[in-house]
């Protein structure tokens, strides 16, 4: 083989990045679905909620398939932080209620953020749990993986440094 033919061969992808594709192309799937059914698969998904979970999935789908694991998992953790806190919050402080968003029949455990934009029953506790953990997986694959052991907050420094150094280049000059 050449070198053109190596440098073309695109590097072979790492499970964390294939759990953030999969991930991503999921919640991009469920953020669509969300902005034309708010009460698609019984779930309470307003237009901001169903926003969110789009973009988040499409940044999944974009690091996991960036050929850059690191980048994968700094998007894997944050992601799995942020639909953590949402399970955690709708399993402790979750109330039985009547949505005003999305699937509206009794919930035994609604958790209202934003009343009337922001509302989560049951089935989004436990679609949060499983994205949660499917995307903590993931993380934690790429730090297992990881031979010198950094801190998260190194790792997540590192991260913001290089697409701070990457966004600077790409400025336009003004005189």
């Amino acid at each position: 083989m050449g070198q053109q033919e190596l440098k073309r061969r695109p590097e072979e992808k790492h499970s964390t990045q294939i759990i953030s594709m999969i991930v991503g192309v999921l919640l991009c799937i469920l953020g669509l679905a969300g902005l034309l059914n708010q009460s698609f698969a019984g779930l309470h998904l307003g237009a901001p909620y169903s926003t969110i979970i789009a973009a988040s999935g499409a940044l999944l789908l974009y690091y996991g398939y960036n050929n850059n694991s690191r980048d994968a998992f700094v998007c894997c953790l944050g992601f799995a932080i942020f639909y953590g806190l949402h399970a955690i919050a709708g399993w402790v402080f979750g109330t039985p209620g009547m949505p005003a968003v999305g699937y509206e029949k009794p919930d035994p455990d609604l958790i209202r953020i934003i009343p009337r934009v922001h509302e989560l029953g049951k089935h989004d506790h436990v679609l949060n749990t499983i994205l949660a953990l499917a995307l903590a997986g993931g993380a934690i694959d790429w730090w297992r993986r990881k031979k010198s052991q950094k801190g998260i907050m190194r790792v997540i420094r590192e991260f913001i440094d290089d697409h701070r150094e990457k966004s600077e280049h790409n400025r336009p000059i003004r005189h």
